[in-house]
C-alpha cells in the first residue's frame, strides 16, 4: 500500500515545531524596541521643546539637565545664572518636572548626552540655546543618545535657533 500525504500526528507536530519556532524569533527580533525608542525619543524632544517655548512665551531662562545611565533622568528648571530652581510640572500639577526615563519607557536609557561638552542647555528668553545662562550659546549640534535592546536614537538641538528634531 502506498502511502500519499502526511498522517494527523505527523500534521500535528509539525505545526507545534513551527509555534515554538515563531514564539522564539518573535521573542528574540522583538519589533517594539524600535517603537518604544522612537516613543522616549519623542517625549524628550516635547520636553526640551516645551522648555523652548517656556523660554520664549514668559521671557524667562529656563534649562534642561541631564543625568546619564544609571540614573536616566533630566530635570527642568528656571535659572537666574546662579540658582536653578526645579519647576512645576505641568503633565503632573503638584509633582516637580523631574523625568526617570525608565519609568516612563522601561529599559530605555540615556546614553550620552553632549550640549558644547556638558550635560544641560538653557534657553534664552529668544529661544537660543546656551550650555549656561552665564556661558556662551551652543555652536554645534547638541546631541542626547538614547539606546534600548543595543539600538539607538538621538535628539538634537540646532546652534543658534534651538530647534529640536530627532534625525
Amino acid at each position: 500500500m502506498k502511502r500519499r500525504g502526511f498522517s494527523l500526528i505527523e500534521l500535528v507536530i509539525l505545526l507545534v515545531i513551527l509555534g515554538i519556532i515563531s514564539v522564539v524569533a518573535f521573542i528574540r527580533l522583538d519589533p517594539y524596541k524600535g517603537i518604544k525608542l522612537d516613543a522616549g525619543a519623542k517625549k524628550v524632544a516635547a520636553d526640551l521643546q516645551t522648555v523652548r517655548n517656556l523660554s520664549l512665551s514668559l521671557a524667562k531662562w529656563y534649562g534642561v539637565s541631564f543625568e546619564v545611565d544609571p540614573v536616566n533622568t533630566y530635570t527642568v528648571y528656571e535659572t537666574t545664572g546662579t540658582l536653578d530652581a526645579v519647576i512645576e510640572n505641568p503633565a503632573q500639577p503638584g509633582k516637580n518636572f523631574q523625568v526617570a526615563l525608565g519609568s516612563y519607557y522601561d529599559g530605555i536609557k540615556i546614553l550620552s548626552v553632549n550640549i558644547s561638552g556638558g550635560n544641560k542647555v538653557e534657553f534664552h528668553p529668544a529661544g537660543a540655546p546656551y550650555n549656561d545662562k552665564n556661558g556662551a550659546p551652543i555652536v554645534a549640534i547638541g546631541r542626547i543618545v538614547l539606546g534600548f535592546s543595543g539600538v539607538t536614537k538621538e535628539v538634537n538641538i540646532s546652534p543658534n535657533t534651538g530647534e529640536i528634531n530627532i534625525p
